[in-house]
């Protein structure tokens, strides 16, 4: 498990970037804190991850569902 992998991290409203400019193969791991504005129950999308010029080369995760109370 690497921690601390990424060169720059972009972080929007919408969605959360990181970048690397050489990703070994492995296990990584990245992280972010998010501020619930409302109560409910949502799905997460996916994280995709590709490369950055060869968008064909990808992975992603399953969703989640997330509950605010």
């Amino acid at each position: 498990l690497t921690i601390g992998w990424t060169d720059h991290e972009n972080l929007r409203d919408e969605r959360a970037e990181a970048f690397r400019s050489i990703l070994w193969p492995g296990v990584y791991e990245w992280s972010h804190v998010m501020r619930a504005t409302c109560a409910g129950t949502f799905i997460t999308p996916p994280a995709k991850a590709e490369e950055m010029y060869s968008p064909e080369n990808f992975g992603r995760c399953a969703t989640e569902m997330v509950i605010i109370d």
